[in-house]
């Protein structure tokens, strides 16, 4: 009974956290449907982007459109929701109901899902198999990311990528990395004994102590003086020159390959921890 109780009650906190969390909704079909997408993203532009902008990313002003790719209500409204949402409006709100067709209240509900989707619940353009190659490769994305056991240790593990984060918060990842911050991985350069010098990242720090993770996946605890051996640095170890290393072509292929990999088919979403609440593109 006790062993049930306790279940139970990790099952609980587990769904609470997860509604806390908003993340996006990967069970509704709609932006899976890139015909409908791409109509609704011309009708978007046409009816929405006065308020919400051009990318969703919202209006500017006093009651203007919330950003619907960070919207936390919109990733917890199911495709029912978001078609109600359009076709009678938002009472208390700016937002007008549209007398539209249905077909076409459905393709606009598709494209702003998409903002909002995650990477794996969407179509995306490129090739897989090349982006592989180009992770592992030329990119040398392996360096510093792991994907199921195989690659480096001093960038976030990508198992999940495809369902934790959406497209363009992949592609910001990519091309625009400094502008990342992430807890538990800040860069710094560990001088050991001899004077070689191994690059790291700060896992858990405090006045007195610090564990650090090298590139080789060696733990070191630091501790008062010995702490000077560790050079924190201003900016991360993931290059920030992708745009010019690789070609638009190949940074579609390695955007094809992230936004596949998942532990859970599309469908079931994963929690990703410390996610702040906000509305949403």
């Amino acid at each position: 009974m006790k062993l049930l109780t306790a279940t139970l009650l990790l099952s609980y906190s587990a769904l609470a956290q997860l509604g806390r969390t908003g993340l996006p909704s990967a069970a509704n079909p709609l932006a899976r449907d890139p015909k409908a997408v791409a109509a609704g993203e011309q009708r978007f532009q046409q009816l929405c982007s006065s308020c919400h902008g051009r990318g969703g990313e919202g209006g500017q002003g006093e009651g203007q459109g919330p950003n619907l790719v960070n919207s936390w209500e919109l990733r917890r409204a199911s495709d029912q929701d978001l078609f109600g949402y359009i076709h009678n409006g938002v009472k208390g709100t700016a937002m007008p109901p549209f007398a539209l067709p249905e077909p076409q209240i459905r393709e606009l509900a598709a494209y702003v899902r998409s903002l909002n989707a995650p990477a794996n619940s969407v179509p995306v353009s490129g090739d897989p198999k090349a982006g592989e190659a180009i992770f592992y490769g030329a990119g040398g994305c392996s360096a510093c990311h792991m994907i199921r056991g195989r690659g480096g240790y001093l960038g976030p593990d990508l198992t999940d990528a495809g369902s934790a984060h959406r497209l363009g918060e992949l592609r910001e990842a990519i091309l625009n990395p400094d502008r990342l911050s992430i807890d538990g991985y800040q860069p710094v350069l560990l001088r050991e004994a001899g004077g070689k010098a191994l690059r790291g990242i700060v896992k858990h720090e405090s006045n007195w102590a610090m564990e650090i993770l090298d590139e080789n996946g060696g733990v070191h605890l630091l501790h008062g003086a010995a702490m000077r051996q560790a050079a924190v640095q201003s900016k991360p170890w993931m290059p920030n020159d992708y745009a010019r290393r690789l070609a638009p072509a190949e940074i579609q292929d390695l955007l094809a390959f992230l936004s596949r990999q998942s532990i859970r088919p599309p469908g079931q979403v994963t929690a990703r921890p410390n996610e702040r609440v906000e509305s949403v593109n």
